[in-house]
């Protein structure tokens, strides 16, 4: 649920660095759920083709060398509640996720979107609809840093924790610590979504 204070007290356009690195972590503690078959998958699709706003996130593993990017080892997809991982690697297909990722009705959002989607059409072609970037948003509102992690501290005064963002994605299994990152990330994006779009709709 929205806060109302949140929603209409005054915002900083930035932040400095120092300030974000003095708040507390913001941790998703949701239940998460992990689909590592076609079943599950198939199983988390049908119940996320009812939600309206998703966050939406992927993880690659990093390439510390020169050279192409790894593709999407994982998909992450969550509402205020619960958090979804879809893993990507090995079997490296989409599958049933192209029924969300097409759909115009079901809005994705997150941040730098359309390198996120042109990794993932690396994987399998399809036609995204209804993706909704954050940081287009931030720059409506006159926000000057669009990153998660900057607009995370601006809008709830907490930080974004980086530490599993350069680890090995594809890793079986996931480290307790990299699903917890994974899983924030997504939902902090519903989250923030659901905040700016409040604030924008007050000023329109």
């Amino acid at each position: 649920m929205l806060n109302q204070l949140q929603i209409n007290e005054e915002i900083p356009k930035r932040l400095e660095k120092e300030e974000i690195n003095d708040l507390p972590i913001i941790r998703f503690c949701g239940p998460v759920k992990f689909a590592e078959t076609t079943e599950s998958c198939q199983s988390f699709v049908r119940t996320l083709k009812s939600e309206k706003v998703l966050g939406f996130d992927i993880e690659c593993k990093p390439n510390f060398k020169k050279g192409p990017n790894s593709p999407p080892a994982l998909l992450q997809l969550a509402t205020s509640t619960q958090a979804y991982l879809f893993r990507l690697y090995p079997v490296m297909k989409l599958g049933p996720l192209i029924e969300i990722l097409e759909d115009p009705n079901i809005i994705k959002t997150g941040v730098a979107l359309k390198d996120d989607l042109n990794n993932l059409q690396k994987i399998e072609p399809f036609s995204p609809e209804g993706f909704d970037d954050i940081a287009k948003i931030a720059q409506s509102l006159k926000i000057e840093q669009t990153g998660l992690r900057n607009l995370t501290a601006i809008f709830f005064k907490q930080r974004l924790s980086k530490s599993a963002q350069l680890s090995n994605w594809e890793k079986q299994p996931l480290s307790p610590s990299q699903i917890n990152y994974a899983a924030t990330d997504a939902w902090i994006s519903h989250e923030l979504y659901n905040i700016m779009k409040a604030r924008l709709d007050l000023i329109d």
